[in-house]
């Protein structure tokens, strides 16, 4: 039977927005674990897009990016409808494929595949042995990880692997370099190892910082032990080489503002302007404020840097002054809900980090080691500790996906407990 113009109309209006709420529940719910029984069908709808409400205003995220929940729901999809094993066979290889995405993005804070494998693609481009190096120990990593029954959550995240994966990038792009102070097969050995090891670590501390309250990130400490026991032993047999000392170049802007730009490379140990691109444009598909959080953390730990010392403007040019300075700023932005006191946090964080790398460069520089990550780890554990009365500077509360839905799920329960206050005051409660 046909209903008259006036109920249609009257229906229409009673339809109300899909809310955030409705919508990261949907998110969630496409990123259980493999072994979850809960039907593809039911876990929605309303991932293909996903409304944030982030530090430029509201605004519609495609789900490709974020953590990319369509993704997630296509893979768990596929694998319910493989009913042969070509089938379930090409399902797990995408799945595989997804993870490994996910471990090189979870190096810069990005669950995201497609950021991962821009990141990938900018260290083939800047150092192929990088890049081959770094996917062989991604890979060795999830079969660990599999082998010993990780939870399949944290597989499927990249948190169990991706410092594995850095593990693999950054050991021959020290060892291999112009210089070498390796045999390649000896690197290549090392890779396999240390990524075993790396895992085991990670899942080791891991154990034991979640306990806390709040629980502390381990960030990239696992990759720091390793690869320094691994730099140590490989070069046990040889004379030690001290690094040349250098005369300071001219000062130039221009090598500044470049060198700012080659440290989302250097956190690789690749300096080369094209993986620097890739590997912001990563994270901005990712989330936009990680990649700005990133690129101004490099800037300061850059511009710093030479303000300090002369001697350092060879590495400011080279963008080793900004990579840990980049990570530190991202840590900041993740953990914290994206707010003007986060950002500036976020800036100190990556200017007490260059000191720290400063520092640490002074000290190692007798040994000959490099400081790695160590300055970003360090700081930023310190950072995190911070708190504010009244919320003013809030830690992200978990299921932790990226800054913009923190920052979204932040603004929707001010409003819930301010609408619950109002309701309060406007009707007390007599005893």
């Amino acid at each position: 039977m046909g209903e008259s113009p006036e109920k249609k109309e009257a229906a229409e209006k009673q339809q109300p927005e899909v809310n955030i709420e409705m919508e990261q529940t949907a998110t969630e719910e496409a990123s259980v674990p493999l072994s979850s029984e809960e039907p593809a069908k039911k876990e929605a709808s309303s991932t293909t897009k996903c409304r944030v409400v982030g530090v430029l205003g509201s605004f519609k995220w495609l789900s490709l990016c974020g953590d990319a929940p369509l993704i997630t729901e296509k893979m768990d999809h596929a694998v319910e409808e493989s009913k042969t094993r070509v089938r379930r066979a090409f399902s797990y290889l995408l799945h595989f494929l997804d993870i490994t995405g996910r471990n090189f993005g979870q190096i810069c804070f990005a669950n995201n595949p497609i950021s991962g494998f821009l990141i990938l693609a900018g260290l083939a481009v800047g150092n192929l042995t990088v890049a081959i190096c770094g996917l062989i120990a991604s890979t060795v990593g999830i079969l660990f990880s599999m082998l010993m029954k990780q939870p399949c959550s944290s597989i499927r995240a990249g948190l169990c692997c991706y410092n594995a994966a850095l593990f693999g990038a950054v050991l021959p792009a020290l060892l291999l370099g112009p210089n070498p102070v390796a045999e390649e097969v000896e690197v290549f050995i090392a890779v396999l190892i240390g990524s075993v090891f790396t895992v085991m670590i990670t899942v080791s501390v891991a154990n034991s910082l979640s306990s806390l309250k709040p629980a502390i990130p381990l960030f990239t400490l696992p990759f720091n032990l390793v690869a320094l026991f691994a730099i140590l032993v490989l070069r046990v047999h040889q004379p030690l080489q001290l690094p040349a000392k250098v005369p300071p170049p001219e000062f130039d802007w221009t090598h500044l503002v470049e060198g700012s730009f080659l440290g989302a490379g250097q956190v690789f140990a690749v300096q080369d302007l094209y993986c620097s691109g890739l590997v912001l444009f990563g994270l901005l598909i990712c989330s936009p404020v990680l990649a700005v959080a990133g690129f101004f953390g490099s800037v300061v730990g850059t511009f710093l840097g030479a303000a300090v010392s002369p001697n350092l403007w060879n590495d400011a040019y080279a963008g080793v002054l900004g990579y840990n300075a980049f990570l530190a700023s991202c840590a900041v932005c993740f953990f914290y809900v994206p707010t003007w006191r986060s950002a500036l946090v976020a800036l100190l964080n990556a200017a007490l980090t260059l000191f720290v790398q400063v520092a640490l460069g002074w000290a190692f520089a007798d040994s000959g080691l490099p400081v790695l990550t160590l300055p970003f780890v360090a700081a930023s554990l310190i950072v995190l500790g911070m708190t504010a009365e009244k919320q003013a500077l809030p830690r992200a509360e978990a299921p932790l996906t990226f800054p913009e839905q923190h920052r979204a799920k932040w603004l929707q329960e001010a409003r819930r407990d301010s609408i619950e206050s109002t309701d309060t005051n406007t009707h007390p409660t007599h005893p």
